[in-house]
């Protein structure tokens, strides 16, 4: 009897195995079968979790994409078409599109979570995009994590299906401190994530240099996906590299601003992890951000030098902002809980069968 919901998540690293760990933690047990990769570093456990062998390097995925996807899907097929009802996918993977294709085939749903759509400036490449693009095409259902993103998706690539607007849950870290982060100064500033064209850490650095005589020190933490041109100085220090949750704990109850220069954005889990650490933003005016964050939840600038270092001046020196905008992510913390966040998606879920 097809009574279950087939769900992949088969990224390695990253914040998207944890955001489909957390969504799939609250599901209602024995409503699904939920499939990781082997070789995922991210998340947590899941008591109904079963392990698929994916690839670790490039040579991998071309090896393990000619013969070990198709064993997969071999072995799987009897139970897809016995037991399972639909496919949710969490987020994007590029084996996503033959199981995508299989239950199709079978007339079963299947529900994606778009969080991009069309990819930023820099990221990845046409292929990817036209990939990307199939994943969606074929899928059934959408789950948007922004508004942004929906119009975005319709527009470029021109369908409409039935979708639902269900925000990013909170990026947890058991490392942050509040304690540590009451004590605040204004003066340590905090870039957070991986490190990509379109996030203006180049601004960021070109503001840093102009200021500098009104901080302690400014961070830019995360590996970068191409050769970064900034330099280390006395008061901007680089740490490109991948983070564990300990350093990424760490470096949040360090700072005392966070900084989202982003040149262009659909959204970002960066700022869950500032309203989870009640830590008071500074973001550019663009994409879905607006979304994520009221008028007076955040310093809102746009993404060009002038507005950046006059908004990071006001947050510097003005001690009651700062202490209004940590109060008001402490009330942000309680409607992004993610056990809101499960229960819309797995409803979503349902009424699609």
């Amino acid at each position: 009897m097809k009574n279950k919901i087939m769900i992949l998540s088969l990224g390695r690293t990253g914040s998207l195995p944890v955001y489909s760990d957390n969504i799939v933690l609250h599901f209602p047990k024995q409503a699904f079968d939920y499939y990781k990769s082997k070789y995922v570093v991210e998340g947590f456990r899941i008591p109904e979790q079963k392990f698929i062998k994916t690839y670790k390097s490039s040579i991998s995925f071309i090896l393990n994409t000619t013969f070990i996807l198709p064993y997969y899907i071999i072995v799987l097929l009897p139970r897809i078409i016995k037991k399972y009802k639909a496919l949710y996918l969490p987020y994007f993977h590029l084996w996503n599109l033959p199981f995508i294709f299989l239950f199709r085939m079978l007339g079963r749903e299947v529900i994606l979570t778009v969080h991009d759509g069309v990819l930023h400036k820099g990221e990845n490449g046409y292929l990817i995009q036209k990939y990307s693009n199939l994943n969606i095409k074929y899928s059934t259902q959408l789950i948007y994590l922004t508004n942004y993103v929906k119009i975005s998706v319709e527009n470029s690539l021109k369908l409409i299906k039935p979708y639902i607007i269900v925000p990013h849950g909170l990026l947890e870290n058991k490392y942050i401190c509040q304690s540590s982060i009451k004590i605040n100064r204004g003066k340590n500033l905090l870039f957070l994530g991986r490190i990509s064209r379109y996030k203006g850490v180049e601004l960021l650095s070109e503001v840093i240099e102009e200021i500098d005589e009104n901080i302690e020190e400014c961070i830019i933490a995360g590996k970068s996906n191409y050769e970064l041109k900034i330099k280390n100085t006395h008061k901007l220090k680089i740490q490109d590299k991948y983070l564990s949750d300990l350093e990424i704990g760490e470096l949040l109850n360090w700072a005392d601003i966070l900084i989202l220069p982003y040149l262009e954005a659909t959204q970002s889990g960066v700022i869950t992890l500032g309203i989870s650490s009640e830590l008071p933003m500074i973001c550019t005016n663009v994409g879905g951000l607006h979304e994520q964050l009221n008028e007076d939840e955040c310093i809102w600038v746009e993404p060009n030098k002038n507005s950046l270092k006059k908004g990071l001046l006001s947050l510097i020196h003005d001690d009651n902002k700062r202490n209004f905008l940590i109060n008001q992510m402490h009330k942000k913390k309680e409607s992004l809980s993610w056990s809101n966040v499960s229960s819309q998606i797995f409803k979503f879920l349902i009424d699609n069968e």
